[in-house]
């Protein structure tokens, strides 16, 4: 695990960093002085990043760590260390535990290049290029690898998703519902049906209906709740009992259940403001977990949770007579 060093950005370099487009600061070298990275020196666009890599080594120390914010030709930029071989253990430590700092109250997202040097020769044209072939030339991902690349784009995604304006000021983020999803949840609130199924569609940023009426048995609802997809359903048990149902199918896409897991309690909290309140909450991760038997057993242990229990008596103490109550 990386320790940060308790070091901070100062406003002043927040401030050029983000003026530097509009400056046409090509390069900005930072370093850390007391208890804050400030910024030490600029370098202009001249003219491509090549051609003004050969200048960065101008602005380097051979005994001086620094950290070279290098502004490409697109809005986007490298972040580099420069770290020679004559600085002292102490800046090498301090500089590497600052960095994850800087990058992060910068903004981690400009960042889509990082480089290390020792030398000057690292910071020009030549070095550059080298470290560019040796990046794009890296070995394939595995298998897992790639799995965890595709796990990073799911929860970018999801973070990213934006969400409605809640009716609860702490309800959590969730997709608005469909007006159709909205009066089937209605329908539920106020008995016309037994049985709501709903699933978010993720490319309309809504949350749909895709069943709302009445079932005749605990198999008919199991029939309605698909095995490959996950979705919420609201169900009345006997009639009365009212269940929220999570069905989360394990064979279902990463980014799918990551989405109707963020959204669940932001979910509960807009069905709950429409009337409904959950006796029951239940999760799956397979369609056949919601048989009759398995029902039972979650409404029947909610309400065994609620039974009072018997206090605990304390036992009497050695050589004390146990207190009666007068007759």
């Amino acid at each position: 695990m990386a320790h940060q060093s308790g070091i901070r950005v100062s406003s002043a370099l927040e401030s050029q960093f983000r003026s530097a487009p509009t400056d046409g600061i090509r390069v900005l070298q930072a370093q850390i002085t007391g208890e804050s990275v400030e910024p030490q020196a600029t370098q202009s666009q001249h003219g491509t990043l090549l051609d003004d890599f050969d200048s960065i080594a101008k602005l380097l120390n051979d005994t001086c760590p620094c950290y070279l914010l290098i502004r490409l030709d697109t809005s986007k930029w490298v972040f580099a260390t420069f770290v020679p071989d004559g600085a002292n253990v102490r800046s090498k430590m301090l500089y590497a535990a600052t960095k994850a700092t800087v990058t992060r109250t910068l903004g981690e997202s400009h960042f889509i290049d990082t480089m290390f040097g020792t030398t000057r020769d690292d910071f020009t044209s030549a070095g550059y290029t080298k470290h560019r072939v040796h990046a794009e030339s890296s070995a394939p991902l595995t298998e897992r690898e790639q799995e965890l690349e595709r796990i990073r784009d799911d929860e970018s995604k999801v973070a990213e998703a934006p969400t409605m304006d809640s009716r609860r000021s702490h309800a959590r983020a969730v997709y608005p519902l469909h007006e159709d999803a909205e009066r089937a949840v209605r329908e539920f609130a106020s008995g016309t049906a037994n049985f709501v199924l709903l699933t978010i569609d993720s490319q309309r940023e809504t949350v749909n209906a895709a069943f709302a009426g009445s079932v005749q048995s605990h198999d008919e609802m199991k029939q309605q709740v698909p095995p490959n997809v996950p979705c919420y359903a609201l169900y009345r048990f006997d009639g009365q009992t009212r269940m929220f149902i999570y069905s989360c199918p394990s064979s279902s896409s990463v980014r799918e259940r990551m989405v109707y897991s963020t959204f669940r309690h932001g979910f509960t909290e807009c069905v709950r403001a429409l009337g409904v309140e959950f006796d029951v909450r239940m999760e799956v991760d397979d369609v056949e977990e919601l048989n009759a038997e398995a029902l039972e057993a979650e409404v029947s242990s909610r309400f065994v949770k609620h039974v009072a229990q018997p206090k605990f008596k304390r036992p009497v103490p050695p050589n004390r007579r146990p207190r009666t109550t007068p007759s």
